[in-house]
């Protein structure tokens, strides 16, 4: 504010002296304040453009990574226009969490955050570029905010700001470790299983229709085609021996909501779900996740059906890396609304901080 102030203090002074040359005819005061002028308007129109066509632009080669990777991190400065910035300022922030190294870091007034500052100049149509290296130590979503940047003119006699609006981010997944580890049993983590085979009927699997035999289960049982054929048809179904893992992960820490929430038992519960995620895909399992932690749009349970496909680790590793401490109710008030809703046959695993 102060620079301001003196600034246009000096303005008005030139534009004064241009005044009085004028009407006291003085030839060399009215040549000097009208160079001055001049100088003042170059300065004025080159400070209006200096930021204009400058791209400011963070390289993040890996936008997905573990707790622990370290990554490459690069800043680049484009200046896309003919017309030199004889000085920039810029000041990035970053979260604290991600684990900034590089030149020009230095404290940030934003919570939690450090700030990388550059002092530079570009000539027209250069580019100049920061290394860095990032080693996230925090599971979640960083989103990495706006950066602010001042420029001017070469005489510095005006300073403008931009704010350069960013979407970039780095998506940070749970730790993994093994389920020894955990205290599972190494040769059996998810336990005995119910036959070798574990063959059943998969009901979402309709085979065709027969005539019913004792013993057959009622709910099998289709009145249209009883209807049909005056006496008891039921439904048949193909057999299967796949196995669904339900991995149902808790977000409660405590009994009672107004005793608060523990982060690390919190964190020990993600990274549990994470380790048991990854065993699941080793063993080629069809697994889903259920959790009462709640989605940013809504205020139902996370869902993801049991699935098989390549990227089904990497969306359940994704939701647990985004889940936060805030339930939609207890978990076994969720898992009774919602069982109906699992594969039949499948294995529920319960990963909870308390019971």
């Amino acid at each position: 504010m102060v620079k301001k102030f003196w600034h246009d203090f000096w303005v008005l002074i030139i534009i004064t002296l241009v005044v009085i040359g004028v009407f006291s005819g003085q030839g060399m005061l009215l040549g000097l304040s009208v160079m001055s002028l001049l100088v003042v308007c170059l300065a004025w129109l080159w400070n209006k453009v200096s930021l204009e066509n400058l791209q400011y632009i963070r390289v993040i080669p890996q936008k997905r990574v573990f707790i622990g990777d370290t990554i490459p991190f690069r800043i680049e400065l484009h200046n896309k226009k003919p017309i030199p910035v004889s000085r920039i300022d810029i000041v990035d922030d970053i979260p604290d969490c991600l684990n900034l190294v590089g030149p020009d870091i230095k404290p940030s007034a934003t919570f939690d955050a450090v700030s990388m500052t550059h002092s530079t100049s570009v000539s027209g149509y250069q580019k100049t570029s920061w290394d860095y290296s990032l080693k996230p130590n925090k599971r979640g979503f960083h989103r990495l905010g706006s950066v602010n940047i001042f420029g001017g003119d070469i005489f510095g006699l005006f300073q403008s700001k931009k704010t350069s609006p960013t979407r970039d981010y780095i998506l940070v997944y749970p730790q993994i470790i093994n389920l020894p580890d955990l205290g599972m049993p190494e040769s059996r983590p998810l336990g005995e299983k119910v036959t070798g085979l574990n063959i059943y009927q998969d009901v979402f699997w309709n085979r065709g229709i027969r005539i019913y035999e004792k013993g057959d289960p009622l709910n099998t049982i289709d009145w249209k085609y009883t209807a049909k054929k005056t006496q008891l048809m039921v439904k048949t179904f193909e057999s299967t021996n796949k196995n669904d893992v339900i991995l149902a992960v808790s977000v409660e820490t405590s009994a009672k909501v107004w005793e608060g929430y523990s982060a690390i038992n919190l964190e020990r519960v993600i990274t549990a779900a994470a380790s048991v995620a990854n065993h699941c895909s080793a063993e080629g399992l069809n697994l889903g996740l259920f959790s009462n932690g709640t989605p940013v749009l809504s205020d139902l349970p996370m869902k993801i059906p049991a699935s098989q496909s390549e990227e089904q680790l990497k969306l359940i590793l994704e939701t647990l890396a985004t889940l936060g401490p805030i339930a939609s109710g207890s978990i076994s008030e969720n898992l009774n609304r919602w069982y109906k809703t699992f594969p039949f046959g499948s294995t529920v695993v319960l990963v909870t901080s308390f019971i």
